[in-house]
Order: structure tokens, then C-alpha cells, then sequence
């Protein structure tokens, strides 16, 4: 409790932990380290509304908890780091309250939150994302569509976004069960040199798109859903409303020629809401990708004139926006779709988002698996969804197969030119995407378990209803449960997989087109079964 209603300054909470039996570090934003570095040197989360969350694991080698910290507020900014004391073989750890500047407040709880149960890592990282949630910080209501399959423009097109084009493109998409659409950044410009110059005043570029509301209606007409892009907090040097909010920016980004808006004044939040209800009323769509509100983050130039602001902290600011663009949305939709994309992706944005969306890693299936598995993870009911997959049009069908493995646990998005596909990207595609879609309620709503953190995982399953999802990343001997129809994906570097029985039962082997190569009956003990890469084995009890 504060004597007068202040900004508090910054507060640590250090202590000091035994490093026994512990061997690597983990946080919602961590893929390919996971070292516990030296005190002088800490591993570190940071985390604000838009922003990560505050929570850490420490685990072993067999990816055990050893230590999960967390706190209870993930919307005022904090920091949770630790690292080795060189002279006593512990762990510091150090808890970092109001770590920027926070709204004024009279008093302030919080609850320290350490987990040093013996139970798998991503137990206690999910109870600790539950407790958050039971705390007030539950999730949006998530419609179905939100699960469904998305065929996404970016990768396909960038800022080409052509009707005629990409309606060419969501007829092919339509026939592998791809029900929504996104349209990202482009249609609001002729400029196609990236960077965001040209954003702010989100108009359609007549040139491009003469007709908005036809090409939704087409859209629609096929059975997808239409969503559209926005970056939020970006007035570009060439719109015309960067003169109107000069003094109401927090900083500038030079590399992309724009300036972020400041979300502290009333005004600021007003022009971008209603900005996205009136693109909504207007057009019909379905749902916005709002992208960049990890940018929102206080410079020492910020303004601060607060007399003109209705709050000074940035963080209330962003939640305040995020929920008057849900509420609004929403009265008009109470379907309508809002993905925010890594870092944004914690457990304030949850109450409005309804789907998460991995990071960019164009063409890249290992860091598509990891932070999927990731943020699966930390998002309670959130539907994960995949970055978008693109690959070269040459392609061995093999490591098409790879790439579309790396989404299993996700919602697929897909962003490459399917009428170019060739015949065995389409097969090898059609495939993978109607064995997800008959399996989706099992990889996505049940309690996926993953191992072998240390190596970025090892192994990864699903189960529902007598049925489970396995992926192996690593060369391991399975261990199938016989009470279950185990269905083994081989996403190995490596043909062949090691399998354990404890007594006999039937396999099959099927390849990367779907088709059955093998069936037989396996014995009890281990075996090693020839599962091509990439290939599925389908394991039942005799």
C-alpha cells in the first residue's frame, strides 16, 4: 500500500535455489537455447499485455519440473530471469515488478507463484497458465471456425493482392478443406516495396481491389471465411494522417518508415476502433489479423504530456484498445475471428484473440514445431495455428511432408500458389490436411504431452476417445499403448523406427500419399519397423 496514488518504481524479488538436478531453462519465447546461463548473464522473460508472459521453468533430463516460476499478473511488465552462481552451485532468480512505467495505483497485490513438483515440465507450465485464467484472465469464446484450416495470402502473394488471383487460389484451397481466408498487407497500397510507409489511412487501393465488397461476396460464395489485415499501431510517413497525430506517437521506426501511435490518448484508440468497425460494417468480413501491438512499448522521447492522456501506463492503454475492438466486433459478429501473432500471445490479448498465430519462420519446419509446441503450452484454450507454409516449388515431396508434420498440433495456415502445385505436392498436401481434419479434435483439444524439451522435443502425443496422435522428432524406441489406436508419424532425419511391445499386435505402415505399404503382426520385445520418413504407422492391439 502506497501513502498517495503513484507510478511504483521498479522492485526485485531475488532468491536463491539449489541447482540439483537441473539442466535447462525454458519460457514461452525460448526455442533452440535452453541453457541456464551464468548469474552475470541470466535468462530472462519479459512480459507485458502485448506481450510474452511471466513465467519460467527450470527441468532436468528428463524433462521433469524442477522449478516453474510465475507470477500472477502478466499485465503490468515484468521480468523473471536466473542464472548460475558460479561459487555455490546455485540458482538466482530474480523477479522484476514494473519494470516500465505502470499506471498510478493506491495499492498493489501480486502472488508469487513456485512450482518444484516432479512432474513433467509441460504439467506444470500448463497449471501455472490455468491458474493465471482462474485469476480473471481467461480466454476469449473461441468459435469453431477458429479451428478450421486458413488458406493465407502473404507468403503466396506479399502485396500483389489481386481478386481475380487469390479467388483463383481459394477455389483450389476450398477442395483441400480450407475454410478462411486471410489477406494481409497490400490491399491498402500500390506500393509493394514492404515496410509500412503507406499504412494509417486504410483505404482499399481502388487499383487493386475495385470492388471490396464483391470480392468478399465471392469469397463467401466458395464457403470461406474473409479475414483482412491491419497493422495497428503504424502511420506511415506517405499517409495522410501522419500530420494529424504528430505528438501522439511513441516512437519511430525508420527501417519501415513509420511512426507508432501512442494508445494513451483517447483519440489514438478512438481512430483505430473505429476504423476496424467501420471496415467491418462496410465490407462484411469475418475477422481482422491485427498484427505488430508488441510495438506499443515506451522510448525515453515518448510523450509525456499526460494531462492529455486518460492513462500513463501503455499497458492498461493497449488492453484498453484491444478490449473496446472486441467488444465492438463482436456486437456486430459474435463469431468474428481476431489472430494475434507471436510475442502477443499471453494471457491478457487471450481475452480478446481467438486464435495465436506461431512467428514468421518462412520455409523453416523446426522452428515451426518448436514454438508450436511452445505456445500450446502457455495458451489454455487457445487454438494454435501454424506459421504459414510455403515451400519451393521444386520440392522433394519427402520434405514436404517434414514441413507439414511441423503443424500437426496446430491449425494449418497454407500460403504458396496451389494452382501451380505439382501432382505429387498435391497429393502428398491433400494427404496430410484430411488425416488432420479427420484427427482435429484429438490434436487440438486434448492434453497433448511433449518430451525431450532439452532437445527441442524429442516426441510429442495426443489422445481422445481411444485414439492418439503421435509425432517422434527424434530416433527413440515407441512405446505404443495397446489400449489405443496409435497412429506414429516418423518425423525423424532417418527411414525406420525402433517399436517396444509387451505383447503381440497389428501394425500398418502407410506412406506420405496415404497409401497402406505394409501390414503385418508384431511380436513382443523390439523391433525395428521400416516407417519411410515422414511415413504414418498405425499400431492396434491383435
Amino acid at each position: 500500500e502506497f501513502e498517495n496514488e503513484i507510478a511504483p518504481s521498479q522492485f526485485t524479488i531475488s532468491w536463491q535455489e539449489p541447482q540439483i538436478d537441473m539442466c535447462g531453462f525454458w519460457s514461452s519465447d525460448s526455442c533452440f537455447q535452453h541453457n541456464i546461463t551464468p548469474d552475470w548473464y541470466k535468462r530472462a522473460i519479459n512480459s507485458k499485455t502485448a506481450s510474452g508472459m511471466p513465467l519460467i521453468t527450470l527441468y532436468n533430463a528428463e524433462s521433469q519440473n524442477r522449478m516453474t516460476v510465475s507470477i500472477s499478473d502478466p499485465a503490468n511488465p515484468s521480468r523473471i530471469s536466473a542464472g548460475v552462481i558460479e561459487e555455490n552451485a546455485t540458482v538466482a532468480v530474480d523477479v522484476d515488478l514494473f519494470s516500465r512505467l505502470c499506471p498510478k495505483m493506491s495499492k498493489y497485490e501480486v502472488e508469487l507463484r513456485i512450482d518444484r513438483r516432479n512432474i513433467n515440465f509441460a504439467s506444470a507450465v500448463k497449471d501455472a497458465r490455468s491458474y493465471m485464467a482462474e485469476l480473471g484472465y481467461e480466454c476469449a469464446y473461441i468459435p469453431s471456425k477458429a479451428k478450421d484450416i486458413v488458406y493465407s495470402a502473404w507468403y503466396s502473394f506479399h502485396q500483389n493482392t489481386y481478386p481475380d488471383q487469390i479467388i483463383a487460389e481459394c477455389k483450389e484451397a476450398a477442395k483441400y478443406g480450407m475454410k478462411t481466408l486471410i489477406v494481409d498487407d497490400g490491399w491498402q497500397t500500390d506500393d509493394s516495396s514492404r515496410g509500412y510507409a503507406y499504412c494509417g489511412d486504410w483505404k482499399v487501393c481502388k487499383n487493386k481491389i475495385p470492388d471490396m465488397k464483391a470480392f468478399v461476396d465471392e469469397i463467401h460464395a466458395l464457403g470461406m471465411n474473409f479475414m483482412i489485415w491491419f497493422s495497428v499501431p503504424f502511420i506511415g510517413y506517405e499517409s495522410e494522417n501522419f500530420e494529424r497525430f504528430k505528438g501522439m506517437y511513441l516512437k519511430t521506426r525508420e527501417n519501415v518508415r513509420a511512426s507508432v501511435l501512442d494508445p494513451r490518448f483517447k483519440v489514438v484508440r478512438e481512430f483505430l476502433v473505429d476504423t476496424y468497425v467501420n471496415f467491418v460494417k462496410e465490407y462484411g468480413i469475418d475477422g481482422l489479423k491485427l498484427d505488430f501491438i508488441d510495438s506499443f512499448t515506451l522510448e525515453e522521447n515518448s510523450p509525456k504530456n499526460y494531462e492529455d492522456m486518460d492513462t500513463i501506463s501503455v499497458e492498461e492503454a493497449v488492453d484498453k484498445l484491444l478490449c473496446e475492438i472486441s467488444e465492438k466486433v463482436k456486437e456486430i459478429n459474435p463469431e468474428f475471428l481476431i489472430e494475434f501473432r507471436q510475442s502477443y500471445i499471453g494471457p491478457v490479448v487471450a481475452k480478446y484473440g481467438n486464435f495465436f498465430r506461431v512467428t514468421d519462420c518462412p520455409n523453416d519446419p523446426y522452428m515451426n514445431r518448436v514454438f508450436s509446441l511452445n505456445l500450446r503450452l502457455t495458451s489454455d484454450k487457445i487454438p494454435v495455428h501454424s506459421d504459414m507454409l510455403m515451400w519451393n516449388e521444386n520440392e522433394t515431396p519427402t520434405a514436404l511432408a517434414y514441413q507439414l508434420l511441423a503443424t500437426m498440433y496446430t491449425v494449418p495456415q497454407i500460403s504458396v500458389l496451389l494452382t501451380k502445385l505439382n501432382d505429387e505436392h498435391k497429393k502428398v498436401l491433400k494427404n496430410f490436411l484430411s488425416f488432420w481434419s479427420e484427427h482435429k479434435e484429438i490434436v487440438l483439444d486434448s492434453s497433448l504431452e511433449v518430451f525431450g524439451v532439452d532437445s527441442n522435443y524429442t516426441y510429442a502425443k495426443a489422445q481422445k476417445d481411444g485414439k492418439s496422435v503421435q509425432v517422434i522428432y527424434q530416433n527413440i524406441i515407441v512405446k505404443p499403448d495397446l489400449s489405443l489406436e496409435n497412429n506414429i508419424f516418423n518425423s525423424t532425419p532417418v527411414d525406420g523406427m525402433y517399436v517396444e511391445l509387451s505383447q503381440k499386435a497389428k501394425y500398418e505402415i502407410y506412406d506420405i500419399y496415404g497409401n497402406k505399404i505394409e501390414e503385418k503382426i508384431l511380436k513382443k520385445g523390439i523391433t525395428k519397423l521400416n516407417v519411410p520418413r515422414c511415413s504414418m504407422l498405425k499400431i492396434t492391439k491383435r
